[in-house]
């Protein structure tokens, strides 16, 4: 009995030669559920429904707590040995750790050091959304790469690439196209038209507030990294999704840009502190874990300063460009003339 997140280094082929249950122990006293053996019994499946029915203590609500109650004195069993002979055992046994190496037991060291039995599986018992077959879930857990190395080996990613490479054109083509229109008009930007970023009649309170401006354009920078992970297919390589998910954000924040007349670095600097940010936890030469926790945090406290002052320039960008004398500037208009109150509105 298999759970979907191990990862098989070789094939354990002698489990078959295992007992009635055989289990491993990740916990110290309880065994793990991910990959067990279980000889089909009548007997043993009557007593777990008479169990059920019972209602009889199960220690989390799921197959593992229920196994638990029912098989309590495995700790005390023998360790499997596969016999030479290939016979098959009789009995109860416990699997060695090498059987469900946590993928956690990895992280600490960056290296595998399991002396107990072969180094068969590894199990990945972490949160749902950092399952080794998400894209995302790399390079925050390193070991996401050798399940992506066995899936090529076998079914491979043709039903995700045609996607990909749509997503991929698709932002290839209309950012080039964004920045020949916006080169072609860019003297049009100047005209009384050119939304609440002018100073003229039109621009009211109501709807240029800078406060209100700087909410939508943070709204829009985080839509920029969110709407592209959205669409990518969640089981990609990696590599793939993440580049896709960097071409698709560049995309939005470009559009971003052009849109609000805002400055090209500061708008990007969250998107350049991402790609530090993938470099650092994807660095190959780190000796163990932490070290690689100590360069975590240490790139998180050089970056801060540098997101909250780009922050703060497009906050002032704004501030400039929707600053505005409602009241003066209708007194103006009325007693100027016809030319100076163009010249006032362009």
């Amino acid at each position: 009995m298999l759970d979907v997140d191990n990862l098989f280094l070789r094939k354990p082929d002698e489990l078959f030669q295992c007992g009635q249950f055989c289990a491993a122990f990740i916990n110290p006293c309880i065994f793990h559920t991910g990959l067990f053996v279980l000889q089909p019994s009548s007997e043993v499946f009557s007593t777990m429904m008479h169990d059920i029915n019972a209602k009889k203590e199960n220690r989390d609500g799921v197959d593992q707590g229920f196994l638990v109650s029912h098989f309590t004195d495995l700790l005390d069993r023998p360790m499997f040995h596969p016999p030479v002979d290939g016979s098959r055992l009789n009995g109860l046994f416990r699997l060695s750790i090498g059987y469900q190496m946590d993928a956690a037991f990895y992280y600490l060291k960056l290296k595998w050091r399991i002396p107990c039995g072969p180094n068969s599986v590894i199990t990945f018992p972490s949160v749902p959304m950092l399952k080794p077959w998400y894209w995302w879930s790399w390079p925050t857990l390193p070991l996401g790469l050798s399940w992506h190395e066995k899936r090529m080996e076998t079914i491979g990613y043709e039903s995700e690439t045609s996607t990909l490479i749509a997503e991929s054109l698709f932002y290839v083509v209309t950012m080039f196209l964004a920045i020949i229109i916006r080169q072609r008009y860019a003297a049009v930007e100047k005209s009384f038209t050119k939304s609440c970023f002018g100073r003229g009649l039109y621009c009211e309170k109501k709807m240029c507030h800078p406060l209100a401006l700087k909410i939508l354009i943070a709204l829009l920078v985080a839509v920029s990294f969110l709407f592209p992970a959205l669409i990518i297919p969640t089981t990609v390589h990696p590599f793939a999704g993440w580049g896709v998910f960097l071409l698709g954000s560049l995309w939005h924040l470009t559009v971003v840009i052009n849109s609000f007349q805002l400055p090209v670095l500061p708008v990007l600097t969250p998107w350049i502190g991402g790609i530090g940010a993938l470099s650092v936890l994807a660095w190959p030469f780190y000796s163990n874990g932490i070290l690689r926790a100590a360069a975590i945090a240490v790139y998180t406290a050089l970056v801060t300063p540098i997101l909250w002052n780009a922050a703060m320039k497009v906050s002032a960008v704004v501030d400039v460009r929707t600053h505005w004398e409602p009241q003066l500037t209708w007194t103006r208009l009325n007693s100027g003339s016809g030319s100076e109150t163009l010249m006032k509105l362009c």
